[in-house]
């Protein structure tokens, strides 16, 4: 009787706080960046204003602005508003993260657990301890670096998952890397760490699996240096995961067995990347080249977390979307389903089965027969995309979907640019029969 209490009154608590959100905060919440630089023009100077311009300018991958805004306002939010210091110190953990700061990532996280735990969902809570972990594993860990001597123009091939790998090689061992935008660190299978003779790092901790939600154990090492061919990464770190873990089923009989992933702090490192659909990877300025060169106005991106967002036009209004080149195929989210439900009655009725590291999740899902997506001057179409009813348990329930391979299998290539926030597709390619659905 006392649980089923404690459990109402935290439903209202949670209910309370959403009605209690401010138009800035929903700004905030939706990615709608602009309208929310708008609004605060007529917010007095304080600590809220440095609070969203903060969060403002972690969204944009600024991060020395946002720790300034942030790390300023800090003291007030602690006495004044828990919802707005919670999520400040995930910022600021952020912003450490990416700037390589394992300590300082590890104290800030401490501190939001420590004393605003009640402000984040159980799912929030349980990732924030998986992020707290790994940064206490790193805490004493260098920085990565990166060097550049010579362009960087890969030969990439098809996964049977369908996304992009790139042999690479790492201490004498050649092999294939499959390059993952929506990974938020590089990872290897324990056996392939063999192979490559690296040390785990002492503790432990775990990671959730993209749209599995699955928890995973891992152990954390560190690469020394990782060529990508004109560009060298020093003390890349990987997350150490077992083979069964990195193992996906593909059905009856047919397994892929992942070795190696590239993941987002790498790509940010080289500040631009571009993916072209005659099999060449390209970094830094012959990434930048490729958009321009591509005739296409991109649109804007912006960073939750470690995640790539980028906004795409939906029946005339600009969305936010996680983009994740390695995930095969377009997954909408429950919010999308409530945003559009007047749109339901075409939809079907169907099951999904999404694969990631930990292992397979089906659910229940509704189909859309076709999904037109606009990127600057460009528009996807896509066809047959599931689309969630139930939260997935991760970061994604907050966007309105995971852009995968489907997205951009159209165009000629696509250019993600951490360091000017765009994202921009190539030429159209010609158009290919759809397979039917049988």
């Amino acid at each position: 009787m006392k649980s089923a209490l404690l459990a109402v009154l935290m439903i209202l608590a949670s209910s309370l706080r959403l009605c209690a959100q401010s138009p800035a905060d929903r700004e905030l919440q939706n990615f709608q960046l602009d309208r929310l630089e708008r609004t605060l023009q007529a917010m007095p100077s304080g600590a809220e204003r440095d609070y969203f311009a903060g969060m403002i300018a972690n969204r944009r991958n600024q991060i020395s602005q946002s720790v300034a805004l942030l790390t300023r306002a800090l003291p007030a939010l602690r006495k004044s508003n828990s919802a707005h210091a919670a999520l400040a110190l995930q910022a600021l953990a952020d912003d450490d993260t990416k700037q390589f700061q394992y300590a300082a990532a590890a104290k800030a996280y401490e501190d939001l657990l420590g004393h605003f735990a009640a402000q984040l969902s159980p799912d929030q809570v349980q990732g924030t301890k998986d992020d707290a972990a790994v940064a206490g594993v790193l805490r004493a860990a260098p920085p990565q670096t990166i060097a550049w001597h010579g362009a960087v123009r890969v030969r990439i091939g098809r996964n049977p998952l369908g996304s992009w790998n790139a042999v690479l090689k790492v201490n004498h061992v050649t092999a294939s890397w499959l390059l993952d935008t929506g990974a938020n660190m590089s990872a290897v299978s324990r056996s392939f760490a063999r192979r490559l003779g690296l040390k785990p790092l002492p503790g432990t901790a775990q990671t959730q699996a993209g749209v599995t939600g699955i928890e995973n154990p891992i152990q954390i090492a560190l690469v020394p240096v990782l060529h990508v061919g004109g560009a060298t990464l020093h003390n890349l770190v990987v997350l150490i995961l077992e083979d069964a873990s990195l193992r996906i089923d593909l059905g009856p009989r047919q397994r892929f067995q992942i070795q190696a992933v590239l993941g987002y702090p790498a790509f940010q490192a080289m500040g631009a990347i571009a993916f072209r659909n005659d099999g060449w990877f390209e970094a830094g300025d012959a990434a930048r080249a490729e958009a321009s060169a591509s005739g296409s106005s991109g649109t804007t991106m912006y960073m939750k977390l470690l995640m790539p967002v980028i906004e795409c036009g939906v029946g005339g209004e600009e969305l936010p979307f996680s983009f994740d080149t390695g995930a095969s195929g377009t997954n909408l989210t429950e919010r999308y389903a409530k945003h559009f439900r007047a749109l339901s009655a075409s939809w079907k009725k169907g099951e999904n089965k999404s694969a990631g590291a930990g292992g397979i999740v089906t659910r229940t899902i509704y189909l859309q027969p076709d999904l037109r997506l606009a990127v600057g001057n460009r528009t996807a179409t896509l066809h047959n995309v599931p689309i969630f009813t139930q939260p997935m348990g991760s970061d994604l329930d907050e966007l309105y979907g995971n852009l995968g391979q489907d997205m951009v299998s159209g165009f000629s290539s696509f250019v993600v640019d951490f360091s000017r926030m765009r994202f921009t597709l190539g030429a159209p390619l010609p158009p290919q029969p759809h397979p039917r659905r049988h």
